[in-house]
C-alpha cells in the first residue's frame, strides 16, 4: 500500500509542475507580447486571455505541490475566480478579430462581466462558498491528487457563462473566415486553437483521467502557442503589406506607421533617432502628437495646423527644433476602405528631409535631360523645355541676337567600325569637350543624336558665332589621334522676336551639310580630310 501511495504522490507532484512549467511559459509569452506595442484591441485581449490562462494553470499547479491538504479546497476555489475572466477576454478578443469596425458596440456588452465579478464575491466571501462548490475533505488519486467536490446552482450558471462565451466566440471567428477579406490562414488557426481550449476544458467528457495526465499539459501549451504565434504574425502584416522591415531600417528618412487611433505601432530607427521621445524602455510608444511635438510648423501658424492637420491628408513643411533641419512630411492612408480591409485601417506618415529631396531630384534630372556619356543637355530637354521658352513673343529681349551653331561629328561611323565603340565614344566626347571650351559658361550645348550637337548662344551675333565656330575648328586641327577628327559646323542667328527656333536650326543644319559636302568634294583645306561615311543629318522639325 506505501509503494503505492508512494507512485500516486509521484504522479501529482509530476502533474503540478508540468502545470507550473505551463504557467510560467503564459506568462512568459504576456511578457514579451508586453513589450510590442498593441495596434489593435484584440491584441491587448490575446494578451489578458494568455495571462487568465496562465493563471488558472498556476492555481492547479499550486493545488499538486502544496503539501498541506486542508488548505486545498481554498486553493482550488480561487483558481476558479480566473475561469470566468478567461471565457469573457476570449469573447471580447474573437468579437474585435472578427469584427473590428464594430468594437464600438463592446461597452453594450459590460453586463457580462457581471458573471466573473459575482463568481469572484462568492469565493472571497466563505459562507457564500456553499452556492458554489463545496469539497467533502476526500482526496482521491487518480493517478494524482484531486478533491471530491459537490456541484451547487451557481457551479452550473457560472459552467454556462464560460461555455457559451466560448462558443460564441468560436461562431464569431467562422464569420471572420467566411468574409470575402479574411486571411483565412490566421482565422483557422484560431479556431483550431479555440477548438483546443474547449476540449481541453471538457477533458472530462472525451478523456480518461489517466489520459489527461499527458493530453491535457500538451493541449495547453499548443493552446498558447498558436494563440501567440497567430496575434503575433497578424500583427507585423501591416509592415508586411508596406514592405519587409529590413527594407524600412534600409530608408534613408524617417518612417513611422500608425494605428487608426494615431498610436505609433512602428518606427525605423531613423524615426527614433529623429524624435527620440517616442522610444522609452526599449519600447516604440506615443502618438503622432509626440512626432510633432520634436517640429515646428514652417511659414505656418500653430493654429493652422492644429484646424487641418488631423483632418486633412495634406503634406506639409516641418523644421527640426533640434538641428533645424527642413522635412517634407506626407501621411497616407494604409487601408482605404475601398479596399474592405478593415482590419489594416492605419496611416504611414513620412519625414523626408528636404535637402534630400532636392539631391533626389536633381539627380533624377540629370538622369532624364543630361546626356550620359557627355554630360551636356539631350534633345529631350530641348524639345521640352527651350522649345516652348524661343516660341514665346514674350521672351526676353536681352537674349538677342540668338545664334545656333549645328554640329556633326565627322567618320563617326567609320572610327566605330575600324576601332569600336569605345574609342567612338571617345571621339564623340572629345568633339564635345573641345566645343565646350569654345563657349562661355551660359551659352547651352545639346546632343541631339549620335553625332549631332547643337550649341545656343544667348547675345551673341552671326559674326561672333562665326568666331567661335572657327575656334572650334582650330581646336580639332591640333588634336593627334590614330584617326581623322573634324566637325561640320554650320550656323544661323535670329536678331528679333518672335523667334522661330526651328527655322533658326533649319538653317544652321543647311549651312552645316554644305559645309560637310564641301569638305567632301575637297573644296574645304582647313581641317584634315574625314573619313569617308554615308551618313544622315539634320533633326526634323
Amino acid at each position: 500500500m506505501d509503494t503505492e501511495l508512494s507512485s500516486l504522490t509521484y504522479s501529482t507532484l509530476l502533474f503540478g509542475i508540468i502545470r507550473l512549467l505551463i504557467a510560467i511559459y503564459a506568462f512568459f509569452l504576456v511578457g514579451i507580447k508586453q513589450k510590442k506595442t498593441d495596434t489593435f484591441l484584440y491584441q491587448k485581449f490575446s494578451r489578458y486571455f494568455i495571462f487568465f490562462l496562465g493563471m488558472w494553470q498556476l492555481a492547479r499547479a499550486v493545488f499538486y505541490l502544496y503539501p498541506e491538504t486542508e488548505l486545498l479546497p481554498r486553493i482550488m476555489l480561487l483558481g476558479h475566480i480566473s475561469v470566468p475572466l478567461t471565457s469573457l477576454t476570449y469573447f471580447v478578443f474573437c468579437f474585435s478579430y472578427a469584427f473590428p469596425k464594430k468594437t464600438k458596440l463592446l461597452p453594450y456588452f459590460w453586463w457580462l462581466a457581471l458573471i466573473p465579478a459575482i463568481t469572484i464575491f462568492i469565493i472571497l466571501v466563505p459562507e457564500y462558498n456553499q452556492y458554489f462548490i463545496e469539497y467533502t475533505g476526500e482526496i482521491i488519486y487518480v493517478p494524482y491528487r484531486e478533491l471530491v467536490p459537490v456541484y451547487k446552482p451557481y457551479f452550473y450558471v457560472y459552467t454556462i457563462f464560460s461555455y457559451s462565451l466560448a462558443f460564441v466566440g468560436l461562431v464569431c471567428l467562422l464569420i471572420k473566415l467566411l468574409a470575402p477579406a479574411a486571411r483565412r490562414k490566421f482565422c483557422i488557426y484560431t479556431i483550431i486553437a479555440t477548438v483546443l481550449f474547449i476540449l481541453s476544458n471538457m477533458y472530462r467528457i472525451f478523456f480518461s483521467i489517466n489520459d489527461a495526465l499527458w493530453f491535457i499539459p500538451i493541449l495547453d501549451i499548443t493552446i498558447l502557442t498558436m494563440f501567440f504565434w497567430v496575434v503575433y504574425a497578424d500583427e507585423t502584416q501591416l509592415i508586411i503589406n508596406k514592405g519587409q522591415e529590413k527594407l524600412m531600417q534600409t530608408l534613408m528618412f524617417p518612417i513611422f506607421f500608425l494605428n487608426k487611433d494615431k498610436k505609433i505601432i512602428y518606427a525605423n530607427q531613423l524615426a527614433i533617432k529623429t524624435c527620440p521621445n517616442i522610444y522609452k524602455k526599449g519600447r516604440i510608444t506615443g502618438s503622432k502628437a509626440d512626432i510633432l511635438e520634436n517640429f515646428s510648423p514652417y511659414q505656418m501658424s500653430s493654429q493652422m495646423l492644429q484646424d487641418r492637420l488631423p483632418t486633412h491628408k495634406t503634406d506639409f513643411l516641418f523644421q527640426s527644433n533640434e538641428d533645424g533641419t527642413l522635412y517634407y512630411s506626407h501621411q497616407q492612408s494604409i487601408a482605404p476602405k475601398e479596399q474592405k480591409r478593415e482590419y489594416e485601417q492605419g496611416e504611414m506618415f513620412l519625414l523626408i528631409p528636404v535637402s534630400a529631396m532636392k539631391n533626389f531630384f536633381s539627380v533624377l534630372e540629370d538622369k532624364a535631360f543630361r546626356d550620359p556619356l557627355c554630360g551636356c543637355f539631350n534633345r529631350h530637354y530641348l524639345e521640352l523645355k527651350h522649345a516652348k521658352f524661343f516660341q514665346n513673343t514674350e521672351a526676353p529681349a536681352d537674349i538677342l541676337p540668338l545664334s545656333f551653331i549645328m554640329c556633326d561629328i565627322d567618320g563617326l561611323k567609320k572610327v566605330n567600325d575600324s576601332f569600336g565603340h569605345e574609342v567612338g565614344n571617345e571621339y564623340i566626347l572629345l568633339c564635345h569637350d573641345t566645343m565646350k571650351s569654345a563657349i562661355r559658361h551660359d551659352d547651352w550645348i545639346f546632343r541631339l543624336g549620335g553625332d549631332e550637337f547643337l550649341i545656343i548662344l544667348p547675345n551673341t551675333n552671326n559674326q561672333v558665332a562665326t568666331a567661335i565656330v572657327a575656334t572650334i575648328e582650330e581646336k580639332m586641327q591640333q588634336v593627334q589621334k590614330n584617326y581623322p577628327t573634324s566637325i561640320s559646323i554650320g550656323t544661323s542667328t535670329a536678331e528679333s522676336h518672335p523667334i522661330n527656333y526651328v527655322q533658326c536650326i533649319h538653317q544652321a543644319d543647311d549651312a552645316m551639310y554644305k559645309k560637310k559636302q564641301a569638305r567632301k568634294a575637297g573644296l574645304l583645306n582647313n581641317p584634315p580630310q574625314s573619313p569617308s561615311v554615308e551618313e544622315g543629318h539634320g533633326i526634323q522639325p
